[in-house]
């Protein structure tokens, strides 16, 4: 019984629940069509109503153009009696379409037609007569006709009539509205109760279905939740698993399996895969005979290592796997499990060929975690810094490598995470004892995820290339010198000449010697100035960033070029007393303003103007847009200007481009803009340059500025304190016997007692026989033959602790720098006898004191 009930009922449920609708939806059909005959009477309803008041509005129009007529005579009156005339005949027109069929309703537009037709026959008289006569006043006739009330009697009885029009209408429009509602009404009620017994009949049918069916899903849940948590076994599992029958047709593969044999989705599910396809060639007649030797042997399972198969691309590669067998009722299949071993294989012969390549480069290679722990050093990094890949696997680079530079580190990890690289260069010892540069080239490691892992640190000694950098800087600094040559040299004989006639003067007994002394004193001092400013400029000093005054770089430059320049050239310098300071290299900057000094010289060989003026300016962001390579903010702007021959336009834009030059050859290198361009951009400046044929060049340099407050130091002068000597012995070595004589005689009028040597072997001698006696060896750094270095390194050797003082004509080189360092002050020549008193009483009261 419960059976046939859930197999015939239903159904009748069904049934039955459809033709409820049915009815319901016919039912509903009718008053829809009920409701819509009613919406149509409404709407003509209404459609009479307003063509009813049209009439009577129009007629209205007529009568009162027709009265301004009869009283003005004007016959722009009759424009609006014409308009309502017509428009009350189109309107009547448009009552008679709609109540055709409607005889009682016909009987009242008659009456409208008639009232209308009176209406016109009266105004046609009137007007009629007022045209015999538009300029007099209206007449007597006429009045009488107006009087006589016909025109009001027809529009009484055309109001009337839409009267009875309207009130019909009204109670039409009311009849169909109260209709309406009541079928809405009807409509709703059906619809409502339809639904509601189609839905009860509905979940009747559904309850008893969901409880005939509750049991089986009972039962079903636990076997599909098996299923499930098998199949997200298999399709999660990284080894590649593939079900088979006993012919070796695929059943399923698992996505593992798919990615190893390189086999989409659709093809998996438009056709069934054969395991042979995955099997070589050569290996498929050997592949079945083993299928069923082991489908008869009656073992669960079976491993195998380095079995060959393919991928569907052909590529063959090696796996390693088990096969297992599954019999179950009557049906029976096989599994095999597998894994490609080849990537694995591949991945250690590259980690082989990688260790092998990063112990043979020579740049130092070291790979840290994001902790700073070092997780690779190779070869390369264990000669660069005397550590062992023991010594430093797992130990923090900072401590290792960076220790005395932690806040670079530092700093340069954020960079690092922000940009993804970073490049620092900086000084270390290397373990020979050797000061060299390391250019370090910092990146991030990234996973999968793009996530970072780890830093990669590239490493390289970077001393000859800086060395060299130094040495193409100071090169095209010489080349500038020797440009100038010929003015140096003519200002030199300038400075000689007082000197000279002075000192002749003097020697003759000339009653002036007080002034002519003075004279070749100036004019030593004079000439010392310029060959210092000379030699600072040639010579140049290790670049170091620093807070720079243009101000003092451009009046030096000016000095220099006041000496140098032609005289046909007109020079004029423009220097603010105030000049915000900026970050860069003095001997850098300064050659830029000597190199754009010597091009606009040589673009004015018959002379002109050349201007140098330096301020402050602001950049906002309009003009750092413009402009490019800039970035908003305070700047100082140095322009050099020229009268000569400008730059042709096309090559402007090549003339930044090292080795382009259009001099003759020997003439320039080339180097000299490329070299003014990549200053000031390492400063974070830019170059703009504006020129036109015939009129000259104007370079503008952009440099950012730094606000600073500067306190005003007062000025120090030489003092003309005398210092005395307490007897101390000075050694003199000097190969030029003038300023021997000079010091000897300064030392000893000073109260020293002096011992002189004209070259070092006389020196090393001298000492070796007095030692005891000598106190401080003033010592030339340049002589011929033994120089100041040998002769220094042997009085180290005979006394370490002698007291030396070094002096050369060259200034103080900076690649120098490390063979002056044990030597105990340094003294530029020319000197005075004051700067000589001074230095040597500082060294003799400070012995331990170092050259700074």
């Amino acid at each position: 019984m419960q059976t046939h009930h859930r197999t015939y009922w239903l159904p009748a449920a069904i049934v039955v629940a459809f033709w409820a609708v049915a009815v319901f939806a016919v039912i509903t059909y009718i008053n829809t069509v009920a409701i819509q005959q009613s919406e149509n009477l409404a709407t003509q309803a209404h459609e009479l109503r307003e063509a009813t008041q049209q009439v009577l509005s129009a007629m209205k129009d007529a009568e009162t153009g027709q009265r301004g007529f009869l009283l003005t005579g004007d016959r722009d009156f009759l424009t609006p009696h014409e308009i309502g005339t017509k428009k009350a005949a189109e309107q009547l027109a448009k009552l008679n379409r709609l109540t055709d069929g409607d005889e009682p309703t016909r009987v009242h537009v008659a009456r409208m037609e008639q009232a209308y037709q009176q209406q016109q026959d009266h105004m046609a008289e009137t007007i009629a007569l007022r045209r015999q006569a538009p300029e007099l006043r209206i007449s007597d006739e006429i009045l009488e006709l107006v009087k006589s009330g016909r025109g009001k009697a027809a529009m009484d009885s055309a109001s009337s009539a839409a009267r009875s029009i309207l009130d019909e209408q009204e109670a039409i429009l009311a009849a169909t509205e109260a209709g309406m509602r009541e079928r809405t009404e009807m409509t709703r009620t059906t619809i409502t109760v339809g639904n509601l017994l189609a839905l009860a009949l509905i979940s009747i049918v559904g309850l008893a279905a969901i409880v005939d069916r509750q049991k089986r899903d009972w039962a079903e849940r636990e076997l599909v939740q098996q299923r499930q948590a098998l199949q997200a076994v298999i399709e999660s599992a990284f080894e590649g698993i593939i079900t088979y029958d006993d012919d070796l047709t695929i059943r399923s593969m698992n996505p593992a399996a798919a990615a190893i044999l390189r086999v989409d989705a659709e093809d998996r599910q438009s056709r069934r895969l054969s395991l042979l396809e995955f099997i070589p060639a050569d290996r498929r007649k050997p592949a079945k005979q083993a299928n069923l030797d082991f489908n008869a042997s009656g073992r669960s399972d079976q491993p195998f290592k380095r079995r060959a198969m393919l991928r569907s691309d052909g590529e063959e590669f090696l796996c390693d796997g088990t096969t297992i067998r599954t019999v179950a009722d009557n049906d029976h299949f096989n599994t095999v499990k597998f894994r490609d071993v080849s990537e694995t294989q591949q991945l250690k012969a590259r980690e082989r060929e990688y260790s092998l390549i990063l112990g043979q480069m020579q740049e130092a290679i070291v790979v840290c975690d994001m902790d700073d722990r070092v997780q690779s050093w190779n070869a390369g990094a264990e000669k660069l810094f005397g550590i062992s890949s023991e010594e430093a696997l797992g130990r923090d680079i900072v401590n290792l490598t960076f220790k005395n530079r932690q806040d670079h580190w530092r700093a340069g990890r954020e960079v690092l995470l922000a940009r993804g690289n970073y490049t620092i260069e900086f000084s270390h010892k290397a373990c020979d004892g050797r000061e060299i540069v390391i250019e370090n080239r910092r990146s991030l490691i990234y996973d999968d995820d793009e996530q970072p892992v780890a830093q990669l640190l590239f490493m390289i000694d970077a001393t000859e290339r800086v060395r060299e950098a130094a040495r193409r800087l100071r090169s095209q600094r010489l080349e500038s010198i020797g440009t100038l040559a010929g003015g140096v040299a003519h200002d030199l004989n300038n400075v000689l000449t007082p000197i000279l006639m002075s000192a002749k003067l003097v020697k003759r007994g000339s009653k002036n010697s007080p002034r002519l002394l003075d004279t070749i004193i100036i004019s030593a001092e004079r000439g010392a100035r310029l060959i210092k400013k000379l030699l600072a400029f040639a010579e140049g000093e290790r670049s170091t960033r620093q807070l720079v005054n243009l101000r003092e770089i451009v009046l030096e430059a000016e000095e220099i070029l006041s000496h140098t320049l032609p005289k046909s050239i007109d020079l004029r310098v423009t220097v603010p007393e105030s000049l915000a300071p900026v970050r860069g290299d003095p001997t850098e900057l300064s050659q830029v303003l000597m190199n754009l000094a010597i091009n606009a010289r040589d673009a004015m060989p018959t002379g002109g103007r050349l201007d140098i003026e330096v301020r402050n300016l602001d950049i906002d962001s309009a003009l750092a847009e413009r402009k490019g390579n800039l970035k908003p903010g305070p700047h100082v702007l140095l322009t050099i200007a020229d009268t000569g021959e400008g730059i042709p336009a096309n090559i402007l834009d090549r003339i930044f481009d090292p080795f382009f030059t259009t001099k003759p050859q020997g003439k320039g290198t080339g180097l000299g803009l490329a070299t003014t361009l990549g200053i000031v951009r390492s400063c974070g400046g830019d170059v703009n340059v504006y020129s036109e044929l015939g009129s000259g060049s104007t370079f503008s340099i952009y440099i950012p500025s730094i606000k600073i407050v500067v306190e005003e130091v007062a000025s120090v002068t030489e003092s003309a304190e005398y210092i005395e000597g307490n007897g101390e012995t000075i050694l003199v070595v000097d190969d030029e016997a003038l300023i021997v004589e000079t010091a000897r005689e300064t030392l000893g009028f000073a109260g020293y007692r002096v011992m002189t040597a004209s070259d070092g072997a006389d020196c090393l001698a001298t000492y070796q026989r007095r030692a005891d006696e000598i106190d401080l060896v003033l010592l030339d750094m340049m002589m011929p033959g033994m120089d100041g270095f040998e002769v220094k390194a042997g009085l180290r050797a005979i006394n370490p602790e002698v007291l030396i003082i070094a002096s050369s004509g060259l200034r103080r080189p900076a690649h120098e720098g490390g063979k002056l360092a044990d030597t105990n002050a340094f003294l530029a020549k020319p000197y005075s006898d004051q700067q000589l008193l001074k230095t040597v009483r500082r060294v003799l009261d400070a012995p331990f004191e170092r050259a700074s």
